[in-house]
């Protein structure tokens, strides 16, 4: 078989398997808790079915099916969870299965999982072969080879500055011992204190490990190699899965067909369907990582909405940029005086020295700092992300202004080598449904 055919049979075999099959009608039951506790979004914006992965046709009714739910268990308060990107489908189902229980015993609390597509491998055959500035054109797949070779071109041309950025840029043991910032950052602490923030910052155990783990690390030739790689093709996908985040409340016009003219996603429904039905009782908001984006979307819509009110907006490790707080959280705070925003992060020395696959062989670092040094187009301060301890503390007193707002604004570093999250992805597994998780003091 010629390289031409099997070129052809891989691209008919990705177009397959990323369609996804429609159901005619959902039938409401309650026979399983992924349906009554999920919405699940893909990545035409559109409803799945987490039990047969297939596009609900009847949104109506599985969003009604919810609704019924949550008014028959007569809970007091809405907990809404929206994981982040690097997620798989399979994981989104087994987050909700391995949590709602837990979340349902604290008496006042009903879990709802806002889920989405965001798994990093289709993300990029999307990149690839079928979005184009945006959209998905019918004959996208044709310049497929002329966006793999700039993808490669990129790698190359970013030679240099990956190379500084895995050897200084994200390297814990050196920036530790030349850089001024914790000196910086403890200044800034100090101010926000005075200025009325609630600060929970865990100091134990702070350095101790990294310094081991960064030598190793440094001495390994081969992430200078991968680095300027993981730039080149990684930008791809995390341009694709931003569009993503906002397919989650909005539908892309271009990906609507046949009779269906509406844009609305189950997730805008289901927030109106609950300001009609349940408006007396409140909503925990919390988003981990690139869920933060989307939480800012959903702040942003119903912001002025004097029936739905957000009386905890929890952000873990955001990706969402500093002037997010500023321009989204800042405003809303302002405007519900019985609000509490929590902003949640690792150590910092914790994000710059986490572990990804093969190990010590791609350049460490969360997923935030990839971000801040490669993915993201970073134009000044303000576009950095919020969940980064030094970014957060530096902008949290331009973001959020008056006395009244920094009395309800809490910032909690966890510390290193204890109970508390020290990786990206501990967040959406544990206790993130607490008040006592969101300050740090369930690890003091």
């Amino acid at each position: 078989m010629s390289i031409k055919k099997i070129l052809l049979v891989i691209l008919l075999f990705l177009m397959i398997g990323c369609t996804t099959m429609q159901e005619k009608n959902y039938v409401c039951t309650d026979d399983n808790e992924l349906v009554k506790h999920q919405i699940y979004i893909n990545k035409y914006g559109k409803l799945v079915n987490p039990l047969t992965r297939k596009i609900i046709s009847n949104e109506d009714d599985y969003i009604k099916c919810i609704i019924d739910n949550i008014e028959r268990e007569k809970k007091q308060k809405l907990l809404v969870f929206i994981h982040g990107g690097l997620n798989t489908f399979t994981r989104a189902n087994k987050r909700v299965s391995e949590t709602k229980d837990d979340i349902m015993k604290i008496g006042d609390k009903y879990p709802i999982y806002i889920s989405w597509d965001s798994n990093i491998f289709y993300n990029y055959i999307d990149h690839l072969f079928f979005i184009r500035q945006g959209n998905r054109p019918p004959l996208g797949w044709t310049a497929s080879p002329f966006v793999l070779s700039e993808d490669f071109l990129r790698s190359v041309a970013r030679i240099p500055a990956s190379t500084y950025n895995t050897l200084y840029g994200r390297n814990a043991l050196l920036k530790t011992i030349f850089s001024k910032e914790k000196n910086i950052i403890d200044n800034y602490l100090n101010k926000l204190t005075l200025q009325g923030f609630n600060i929970h910052n865990n100091l134990n155990k702070t350095r101790s490990k990294i310094y081991n783990e960064d030598w190793l690390s440094a001495l390994n030739p081969i992430k200078v190699i991968l680095s300027p790689i993981v730039d080149g093709l990684g930008t791809g996908t995390w341009n694709s899965m931003l569009r993503r985040t906002d397919l989650v409340l909005r539908k892309d016009p271009i990906d609507i067909k046949g009779n269906d003219k509406d844009s609305t996603t189950a997730v805008t429904k289901f927030f109106n369907a609950y300001t009609k039905r349940l408006s007396s009782t409140s909503i925990d908001l919390v988003g981990h990582s690139m869920g933060t984006i989307i939480s800012n979307n959903i702040l942003s819509k119903y912001g002025d909405e004097t029936k739905l009110h957000f009386e905890n907006i929890v952000y873990m490790a955001a990706a969402c940029s500093i002037k997010d707080l500023e321009f989204v959280v800042a405003p809303y705070l302002e405007r519900n005086i019985k609000s509490h925003f929590y902003a949640l992060s690792l150590n910092h020395y914790r994000d710059l020295t986490e572990e990804n696959f093969l190990k010590g062989s791609v350049p460490r670092g969360s997923v935030l700092i990839w971000i801040d040094k490669i993915l993201g187009n970073i134009n000044s301060f303000q576009d950095k992300t919020a969940g980064l301890w030094f970014n957060l503390v530096q902008g949290a007193s331009s973001s959020f202004k008056g006395d009244n707002v920094r009395s309800r604004v809490h910032l909690t570093q966890f510390g290193i080598n204890d109970a508390s999250p020290q990786n990206h992805n501990d967040f959406d597994n544990d206790n993130f449904w607490r008040k006592i998780f969101w300050t740090g003091e369930m690890f003091k």
